[in-house]
Parts: C-alpha cells; structure tokens; sequence
C-alpha cells in the first residue's frame, strides 16, 4: 500500500530539493571556503558528510512522507537528526569553526550558556516532549513549515546537547551522569508509547486530519483520493505508537551508552 501512496506524489515531494541544496552549499563551504586544517584527518571529513546524509534522509526523503502514514517511520526521523547526525556532525566538523565561534562576542555567550549539559538536555527534551504533545503535534503535521520548524529545533537543541556531551571539559564522572540523565529523558514518553492502549495521535486516524498531513506536502491544489485514504486507515495506530516507543527507547539507549564508551576511551588515551 505505501508503494501506491508514494506514486501520488510528485518527485519534488518526496525529495526535498531545498534541503538537498542547503546541504550541498554547506558541503562546498567545508571543503572550499572554510581553512584547511593540516591535522583535519580525512575520516573525520567522511563522518561529517555521511552525517549530512542522514540530516537529508531524516529531512529530506521519503521518510518524511512515510512518516505521515506510519509514526514509527517518523520516530525514525527523531532519531536520524537527533540522535545519528548531530554527534556525526560534530566529530566531523573542523576545529577552526569553534575557534571562530569563540572569538564572536555575543555567539560565544550564547554558545557558552546553551551548551552547559543541564541547560543543554532540558532544552532538548522540551522540544521533543512539546512536539509530541497530542494537539501541538496533529496541529504541526497539519502545517508544511510549522512541522519543519519543529524539526529544526529539534534538530538544532539536539546539537546543543550533543556538543556538551562531548565536551572535553567534562570529567569521566559528569559524562557518565549526564549521558544517563540523557537516557532517563526518553524513558517517560516512550513509556506512554509503550503502554498506552489509546490512541494518541489524530494525525493517524481521523480521515481528515490524515488527508490534510499528506496534502500539504502535495503541490497546490492537488489532493489525496478519499478511496486511497480509506485503504490506509486505520494503519495499526496503537502498534505503530509501540513500534515508535521501543525504537525511540531501545536507540538512544544505545547510541548513549555506545557515546559514553568512546568518550571514556578517547579520555583515558588522552591521558596515556
């Protein structure tokens, strides 16, 4: 069924050109405009654009239309920009960024307090737990740019805790605590996945709604057929919310801990 819900639409829904261009300027800024540094081992380039591919298949793909029919698909969009990119993107990224961040006034305080790990993790989670409210998320899925907005945000919040989990200026001791602070903070909503056995999202269910999540990424004026729509639903909405919480869970505890053994590896190689 989705292969025939995916021909509805056009190539330039279902690929999004205008991240894929964003993304290639940033690319050119990276390797063109941006200082070469000696010391810039050549992995480290390869993990920064295999993180801009996954920013572009999390944002920027089909994902982001499967992830209207299917919420588990969409908790795989969470987990690409929030918790697979961001980390990617800031081991790739080249020192001489942050020393030039650093040396702008206003952008080093800003940087300064949005990267402290507390402040860092609650404003995360706070994206992440208002997005998925019920109303606040059928009312985003509705709306092109408001669901993208929210994206972003996640997106950027999640480079925010990512950074200050990486930070070298923490000790053993502090990563361990707030890597696990990290994976406490998913354990409440994918809990409610988990074990709800009602329906949370509209967005999923009700005719309407569902039409008007797709529409929207449809050009103007072309609309889903009513028939298509019917074929669809319902699409096991309690299952995919379970489906969604084990992923969101089972990931970031994964991905944390996996973070947290690297991190105390480099730390004590570092002291060697």
């Amino acid at each position: 069924m989705l292969d025939i819900m995916l021909k509805e639409f056009p190539f330039s829904s279902l690929w999004n050109m205008g991240i894929f261009l964003f993304l290639g300027f940033i690319v050119i800024i990276y390797l063109f405009i941006l200082p070469q540094e000696k010391k810039h081992p050549f992995w480290k380039s390869i993990i920064f654009f295999i993180g801009l591919l996954i920013v572009f298949a999390g944002a920027g793909s089909p994902l982001n239309i499967i992830g209207r029919i299917e919420f588990s698909t969409h908790i795989v969009q969470v987990v690409l920009l929030s918790l697979i990119a961001p980390p990617l993107l800031i081991i790739g990224m080249k020192k001489k960024i942050f020393v030039l961040a650093q040396k702008i006034t206003i952008l080093q305080k800003i940087l300064f307090v949005l990267t402290k790990p507390y402040i860092a993790i609650i404003l995360y989670f706070l994206v992440l737990y208002i997005y998925h409210h019920p109303p606040i998320f059928d009312q985003a899925r509705v709306d092109l740019y408001g669901n993208y907005l929210y994206l972003l945000l996640l997106f950027i919040t999640a480079i925010f805790m990512w950074v200050s989990l990486l930070s070298r200026d923490l000790n053993k001791k502090m990563k361990t605590i707030f890597h696990f602070i990290a994976v406490a903070g998913f354990v409440p909503l994918s809990g409610i996945l988990l074990f709800s056995k009602n329906i949370l999202y509209k967005a999923y269910t009700d005719m309407t709604t569902f039409s008007q999540a797709l529409e929207v990424c449809l050009p103007p004026g072309k609309t889903i057929s009513p028939e298509l729509v019917l074929m669809l639903l319902p699409f096991e909405p309690i299952g995919e919310q379970h489906q969604g919480g084990m992923i969101l869970l089972g990931v970031g505890f994964i991905v944390m801990m996996m973070s947290l053994l690297i991190n105390k590896k480099m730390q004590s190689n570092r002291i060697k």
